[in-house]
Formats: C-alpha cells, structure tokens, sequence
C-alpha cells in the first residue's frame, strides 16, 4: 500500500465542502449528499478540485470583492494580501483558518471551504431530513473528493447510519486500502465506483496513480455486494481522445468478467469546473479536451450493450 495512503485518519471529525439536501442524483429517491474533502487521485477532469485537498482552504472570489481592503486587517497572520485593484492573494501556507477575514468580508468574497462535523452532528440533520427521505425513497449519499480518504470518519458515519436504517450511497474510486475497503463493503447499501482508465500507464499519467489496487478492490466489491444482495454500479468519464475508443472496449471486458454487476453509468465530459481551479491556485491541464457529442456517447454505450452489460 502507498506510504500516503492513509485509510484511519487519526480524527474522527470529517471535513465536509458542501451539503446538498436536495439531491436527486448519486441514488434512489431525494438524498442528503454530503461531499467530503480530500481525494488520492487528482485526475485531470476533476471538476469539482474544491475536494481535492483533504484540509479547509480559505478561497477569494474575485468577482465578489469590492475592494474595501476590511480583510487586510483583519488577518493575524497576514495571509491575506492586496496584489492590484480588487485583486487580493491568499497565502495558503500561513492562513490558518481562523475565519476572521471572512466575518470582515461584506461581499463574501472570502469564504472557507470546508467544515468540521462530527458523525453525530450530521446525524442529527439526517433526522430532521428522514420523513422526504421516507417519502422518497431516498438516503444518505457520501460523495467528494473521496470519501473513503476520510476513512475512519466515513466508516462511524455509515455504521450510525445502518443502526438508524438510513439507505446508504458511497461514490468512490476505490482506491484505498483492502481493509477500509472490506469495511465499507460491510456497510454500504449502494456503491458508485468511478474508474479513470483502464490502462495502468495511461492512469498513472491521468491521475498521478495506478489502477491495480482500484480493479483488485472492484473485484473484491463484485462479490462482496452480490453476497449482500445490494447494487454495485462502475462509472466512466468519456473524453474523447482519452477514454473512449479502445478503453472503453477494455472497460466492458472487464465488466463482463465480474461476478456481479448492476449497472455501467458513462457521463458526458464537461469543462464547467475549469474556472474553478485558479480559486485554489490550481492550473487545470485539460484544456485541449472537447466534450463528447451525443454520436460518441451513443457509440462508447453501443461497446457495452454488446457485452450485454446494463447502460444506465
């Protein structure tokens, strides 16, 4: 296992960057979809790289700033800086969060991504979210980043989840350890694994990892989930040019060699999160990337429906 990869983070309290208590994708019904910080992989598509850092970052929004300067003063450490008209500069490095310079702000223009929560605080916002839950269907879903780079937090969540017969959504690319992994198999009720490529240099170069510990733990997932009875779906990203063509052709050999298999899921690549990444002081490298026509969705689904897999 990667000396980074660390599946029991020492705290229990997770870092949450957004709740959407209104979700109507990632599982059956109207779910509460938390998005959790930090993810090993930093693929090039990523459009959400707000989850992408397992810590709170302090974010300046540009357009928002009216350039009253409040926020110079207010920051003890003097992370935050004016470089220019409305132009301010966050150094990570020295920001420690304190939020100071976000109560200053009258615009919004300064605001820190990501939360602390404990297991039994988000608990207590499921129960007051159980009767659409009910209504609908509907359940907790644990999205990203990864959930599973919070391990330890993710694992008391779904545990006080299961006692409280809350449906349970997990949305990974699994890659983590064999012995989270087998846990969370223990637990979930729904599990969305979102495969990068299926070439081991290709999604090195993609992602900064290999995928040999990500197949070996769908496998493991394939029968563990069927043993359950409970529904494993593999997702794709298509880019034409990058994982279309041959991988998916490789993509559904792998499917059909599975045990079990609910369902494949391929989505449409989009460059909406782009403008995103110069708010975390991140470049975006995908920027010769076009998105897929419906033609090319339609074929890369043909591939599988030849294998007799399921297209959703």
């Amino acid at each position: 296992m990667p000396e980074d990869l660390h599946p029991f983070p020492s705290s229990v309290q997770g870092i949450i960057w957004k709740i959407d208590r209104n979700a109507t994708h990632d599982g059956p019904g109207i779910r509460t979809a938390l998005y959790f910080k930090g993810c090993a992989l930093k693929c090039r598509w990523c459009c959400n790289p707000e989850g992408q850092s397992g810590e709170p970052c302090l974010v300046f929004q540009r357009a928002k700033c009216s350039d009253c300067r409040l926020c110079l003063d207010a920051c003890p450490a003097h992370a935050v800086t004016r470089q220019g008209p409305a132009t301010i500069h966050v150094d990570q490095s020295k920001c420690d969060q304190c939020g100071r310079c976000v109560s200053e702000c009258p615009t919004e223009a300064l605001q820190i991504c990501g939360q602390g929560y404990t297991a039994q605080g988000l608990q207590r916002l499921l129960e007051r979210d159980r009767a659409l839950h009910r209504k609908t269907g509907g359940g907790l879903t644990c999205s990203g980043g990864d959930p599973l780079y919070q391990g330890k937090f993710l694992l008391k969540l779904l545990e006080e989840c299961r006692q409280a017969g809350i449906h349970t959504v997990v949305e990974t690319s699994a890659f983590a350890s064999e012995e989270l992994f087998e846990r969370i198999l223990q637990l979930v009720d729904l599990l969305f694994i979102d495969l990068k490529h299926m070439d081991p240099e290709r999604h090195l170069e993609i992602t900064g990892r290999t995928n040999d510990l990500i197949l070996s733990n769908l496998q493991h997932a394939s029968k563990i989930l069927q043993s359950r009875r409970k529904d494993l779906y593999v997702r794709q990203v298509i880019v034409p040019g990058i994982t279309d063509g041959r991988n998916i052709e490789c993509l559904a050999e792998m499917a059909t060699s599975l045990s079990f298999l609910s369902g494949v899921e391929l989505l449409a690549y989009h460059p909406y999160g782009a403008c995103k990444y110069e708010l975390y002081g991140l470049a975006y490298s995908l920027k010769e990337a076009t998105q897929p026509t419906p033609r090319q969705m339609e074929d890369c689904k043909r591939v599988l429906r030849e294998k007799k897999l399921r297209v959703i």
